[in-house]
């Protein structure tokens, strides 16, 4: 039997038998607001998955097919109103959802924006500072086409890094997947070594600019157009790092001088965050909350009771995440996705229990 028809085969019985209301409980969704995540919106999913990062990439037809069903059973509400009722602690009416957009590609004001506005749906976009404006790639972006399109052996890439990069202790990629191979270099390896390793493979077998057209960044410009829009602009740091990966300088100058470019940019008050995969740790989150962040979001449902607001759950969803064997629309799997199931069954990603406690008063681990 297929995965994906073990994924929906189980799906179904969960919704069926309870399973995902008993797992919501438990990890504490089903008490919180629905805050789902995007990333690219596409016309064609298997033409732009040729060069693109499959996971980050919904076409319009998918992704209203997702926003109708939670429109459904929730109202959508913008980041700010769901501020206010999770800090006043406000449960009445119907179930919300918040509905947000990471790296701030242009696709979102060509594709999405359109969509959402047709539909009435507020939305949030957090945007990588140094990337708005620029011809420059996602550090992701470019490590995935770099190792999809390599034909040469990977064998020991740290050994070919420039000083003071040789000897780097990188993840043994060369018999991974370009995706999996991608997925460890982000998260195990510091930005710097990162655009080291993408220069070291761009150097061999360059990939031609023109592939990486489609994967731009917006401009201040249409920030702006897009804010007055009404969708609120968030911080996704300045250059898209995976916070526990760097120092703790860097964390802080990655959370303050992103809002602040935003800031200075729009002239408006920047009060969301979002962190790059979801991935954080103690000194992360005092970064942000030190920079004044009103509410930050995670890909989990680890919390700490010392910065509850910052570290708030989303479920990041894209073409596949909600299809059964077929490739049909599964609303089961979209539940059990909403409400954690498949996280609470197989475990979080991050490695929290050995993590110091994120709340400043006093050291523990959290779960």
């Amino acid at each position: 039997m297929s995965r994906k028809r073990i994924k929906s085969t189980f799906a179904a019985a969960a919704c069926r038998l309870g399973i995902d209301k008993v797992a919501g409980a438990a990890n504490g969704r089903l008490k919180m607001p629905v805050i789902v995540g995007y990333h690219r919106v596409v016309e064609d999913f298997v033409s732009s998955s040729q060069t693109a990062i499959p996971s980050l990439l919904i076409t319009p037809q998918m992704l209203e097919r997702q926003l109708d069903w939670i429109g459904r059973r929730h109202r959508f509400i913008d980041v700010d109103e769901l501020a206010q009722r999770l800090e006043s602690g406000e449960d009445s009416g119907k179930p919300v959802a918040a509905v947000t957009f990471d790296d701030g590609y242009r696709d979102f004001y060509e594709i999405a924006l359109p969509l959402l506005r047709r539909k009435g749906i507020p939305s949030a976009l957090f945007v990588v500072t140094d990337l708005v404006g620029t011809m420059r790639t996602q550090i992701h972006d470019r490590l995935y086409l770099l190792l999809k399109r390599r034909t040469a052996p990977i064998g020991e890439l740290s050994r070919r890094l420039p000083a003071p990069y040789t000897g780097a202790q990188l993840p043994h990629i060369s018999e991974m997947s370009p995706y999996n191979a991608t997925r460890a270099l982000l998260e195990h390896a510091p930005l710097d070594l990162l655009e080291q390793v993408a220069t070291t493979l761009d150097a061999e077998e360059p990939v031609p600019p023109e592939l990486f057209r489609d994967m731009h960044s917006v401009d201040w410009d249409t920030v702006r157009r897009i804010r007055d829009a009404g969708v609120a602009i968030g911080s996704h740091t300045s250059g898209h790092v995976l916070m526990p990966n760097e120092s703790p300088e860097r964390v802080a100058d990655e959370a303050g001088n992103s809002r602040r470019e935003i800031e200075h940019h729009l002239g408006t008050r920047v009060q969301h965050f979002a962190y790059p995969s979801g991935f954080f740790n103690a000194d992360s989150v005092h970064a942000v909350a030190s920079a004044g962040y009103r509410c930050a979001y995670t890909t989990c449902s680890h919390r700490d009771a010392g910065f509850p607001m910052l570290t708030l759950p989303r479920t990041l969803l894209w073409e596949r995440s909600c299809v059964d064997h077929r490739l049909d629309f599964s609303e089961s799997i979209l539940r059990c996705q909403i409400r954690g199931t498949f996280d609470f069954l197989g475990g979080c990603r991050q490695h929290h229990a050995v993590q110091r406690s994120l709340s400043p008063a006093r050291d523990r681990a959290y779960a």
